[in-house]
């Protein structure tokens, strides 16, 4: 399939991203700035020798590797199936059924735009807690914990979303779709009070809990792990996390346990 996206374009946005002059990466891949300013204005085309040198030496990922090769127009060793095709919905039936469904707690999959692909009860009944039914589309968790429900329900919020903030400044940098949220929520003064946060003198937490006020129930104490399946192959599925809401005392973890 053809991209509507210039490779030129598709170069200078990686660049950017990656924080990478054009003499720098030149000089990266035995390249001359000269040339890699042809290629960015499509004066000159990528070769595959090119490409696959760009992608080894920039160590992209498969997501990434799949957007380069479309933009070129050249053919795309990259797979990057639909996720309705019956390969990636028995990949994600089987992260549901052998993985989610037996963490005791809420858990769910994340692709790199961090839309919910899968769910447990828990976690539906989790999030359902704050106003959102998934039943009829896939939610982004960036809308979710960036919503004003969401913030408004999480007790320490200000302390939290410091973990959070240092995440999305980290997924920016390889995600498009988040860095446009993440920049949305600056410019809306979300993280206002970061800049306070950063360069205070109290000792920062080994990890700071999320405590999230749970309706008739006790004030939940938990942290999210996030884990990877280490041979995913398809584009589609690159950046694909598991993220596991883990309680940190015993009253939060029955309330977890019994959402069902």
């Amino acid at each position: 399939m053809q991209s509507d996206i210039t490779f030129g374009n598709a170069l200078k946005t990686l660049r950017r991203t990656l924080g990478i002059s054009q003499l720098a990466l030149a000089a990266q891949l035995s390249s001359t700035q000269r040339h890699l300013s042809f290629l960015e204005t499509g004066r000159s085309k990528p070769t595959v020798g090119f490409l696959r040198r760009l992608c080894s030496e920039l160590n992209l990922s498969a997501a990434q590797r799949s957007a380069l090769f479309e933009a070129s127009g050249l053919r795309n060793p990259y797979s990057e199936r639909s996720l309705s095709s019956a390969e990636i919905t028995g990949a994600l039936d089987m992260i549901e059924r052998r993985i989610l469904q037996n963490w005791p707690f809420p858990a769910f999959a994340l692709d790199r735009d961090w839309t919910i692909l899968r769910m447990n009860a828990r976690a539906a009944r989790l999030f359902a807690s704050f106003g959102f039914d998934f039943s009829n589309a896939a939610p982004s968790l960036l809308t979710v914990i960036l919503s004003p429900a969401f913030r408004a329900g999480i007790h320490n919020w200000e302390d939290a979303s410091l973990g959070l903030y240092f995440r999305l400044q980290s997924a920016s940098g390889r995600n498009p779709a988040i860095a446009a949220g993440f920049a949305d929520a600056r410019r809306n003064g979300v993280f206002d009070h970061i800049p306070a946060l950063i360069t205070g003198q109290h000792q920062a937490p080994v990890f700071t809990a999320l405590e999230i006020g749970a309706p008739d129930g006790p004030v939940l104490r938990m942290t999210p792990f996030v884990g990877q399946l280490a041979t995913l192959q398809d584009a589609r599925l690159d950046g694909l996390e598991i993220e596991f809401m883990v309680p940190l005392d015993d009253a939060s973890a029955n309330f977890l346990r019994d959402l069902q």
